[in-house]
């Protein structure tokens, strides 16, 4: 029987970190999109929709939860259990419809998620998230099939997109608090910009850094460049490692690079900073 094969068996749980920077989500490890890839209730909503697509030639069985999470200033996401001060989980807040879907290769799914209280009046100003999880459920054998006694280890792929509440407008700031070229080059031998990215205020932030190199005569180019990053509340600040596209590293011994922060409409839009890099001071590769 399957339940007994199950009992006999040991499960590999290989939970998976996903970096949300984009409109779609694909995780490619068992080829599932998702879109879209943040769901922000700010008053003027209280139902959303994200679709799934098994991009896989497989047929996949998914099971979908809410759990509250929480970013580390490492950008990690974690199981949270109890709440910080000021930070207000949102697991409670919402419903949702369905919570399993079976997929076959190339087909599409929607999963409605709304609001238990849609009320402004009810919830407190401020920021309210939770995490919509993704879990893939692995195929077992159909009663009857011949299970050998030899350990059978399955892969569970985990992916969530964060579900943000926002009442009465809650503000935020943000800075770059520190930003220098790190000494280690990367792996494919590219030097490094270490950033930290702080937050402040009552929401999350959400956006683009881009990095431009601009040399003593001025001309200008950008060396590197990340979409979709996010600092959730209430965690301070974020750190940041940028690999910089440039063939030499010694090309960075002269001029500076401008470092900047915008947020982007799937933030709020409206948080931007900058800072600049004097390599020459630094003198890094020389």
């Amino acid at each position: 029987m399957v339940w007994s094969w199950l009992r006999r068996s040991t499960w590999l749980l290989l939970w998976s970190a996903i970096v949300l920077c984009g409109g779609v989500l694909d995780t490619l490890a068992n080829g599932l999109s998702i879109a879209p890839i943040r769901l922000v209730f700010d008053g003027r909503s209280r139902v959303a929709t994200v679709y799934l697509t098994n991009k896989s030639d497989a047929e996949t069985t998914y099971r979908i939860l809410v759990r509250d999470k929480r970013m580390l200033e490492s950008g990690q996401i974690v199981d949270a259990e109890d709440a910080w001060p000021g930070e207000r989980f949102a697991s409670e807040l919402l419903r949702f419809s369905p919570r399993r879907v079976v997929l076959k290769p190339g087909s599409s799914q929607t999963v409605r998620i709304m609001l238990r209280n849609p009320s402004e009046g009810q919830l407190e100003h401020g920021e309210y998230r939770t995490h919509l999880v993704f879990q893939s459920v692995p195929n077992v054998p159909p009663p009857g099939d011949r299970i050998d006694d030899h350990t059978v280890a399955h892969a569970i792929i985990e992916t969530s997109i964060p579900v943000i509440i926002r009442r009465d407008n809650p503000e935020a700031t943000v800075a770059f608090a520190s930003a220098s070229v790190d000494t280690a080059l990367s792996r494919d031998g590219r030097p490094q910009l270490d950033l930290v990215l702080a937050r402040q205020g009552e929401r999350s932030i959400y956006g683009d850094i881009t990095v431009d190199w601009i040399d003593d005569g001025g001309q200008e180019r950008t060396v590197a460049k990340i979409v979709g990053i996010a600092v959730y509340h209430p965690t301070p600040r974020r750190h940041v490692r940028l690999p910089l596209n440039v063939e030499d590293p010694d090309v960075l011994s002269t001029g500076h690079l401008h470092v900047r922060f915008e947020e982007s409409a799937l933030g709020r839009g409206d948080l931007w900073t900058d800072t600049k890099v004097d390599l020459l001071a630094e003198r890094i590769f020389q």
